[in-house]
């Protein structure tokens, strides 16, 4: 439920104010509930899994680019597709997939004990990577361009062509 009052002062509490003022409905439109429901899920801008060779046993990790929870990133992607980005929306291309890869590819290094060989303690703390530690590779700004003109285009990585292409 969501109460005015409650989170008029801040920017996430004008716009789920501006929610329920667009989508509520009956007698109680635009000040407690909306009709449609919301997804609780969290967002990730990647997700990362570890997956293991059968031929070497090798682990690798592998990311993938997200565009909604891990529920739903597949249809919003459907939609970026036939539709491109949204306008309004916080641009996906922020998160860098290359910085991305490459967290990945270190990751993949310290998994399998490779590279340079390390001191006690770094390969202590390497060794006991866990499946939390990976799935927040990129959080705390790591994998965000700091300049909107180094931003991914998402359009092109997903279709292969970009906007204006489309548009001819």
């Amino acid at each position: 439920m969501f109460i005015k009052s409650a989170a008029t002062d801040t920017n996430q509490g004008r716009a789920i104010q501006a929610i329920n003022e667009k989508w509520g409905e009956g007698p109680r439109c635009g000040r407690e509930t909306i009709g449609i429901q919301v997804c609780k899920k969290k967002y990730a801008p990647f997700n990362f899994t570890v997956e293991t060779n059968d031929s070497n046993g090798r682990k690798v990790v592998r990311v993938r680019r997200m565009f909604g929870c891990p529920h739903h990133s597949d249809l919003r992607k459907e939609k970026i597709e036939r539709y491109g980005e949204r306008q309004g929306w916080e641009p996906f291309g922020q998160w860098s997939l290359r910085k991305a890869q490459e967290l990945a590819r270190r990751e993949t290094i310290k998994l399998n004990g490779d590279g340079i060989t390390a001191t006690d303690e770094e390969s202590s703390a390497a060794s006991s990577s866990s499946d939390e530690d990976i799935r927040t590779m990129c959080h705390n700004g790591k994998c965000t361009w700091k300049l909107k003109e180094k931003y991914d285009n998402v359009f092109r990585e997903i279709t292969g062509q970009s906007e204006s292409d489309s548009d001819v």
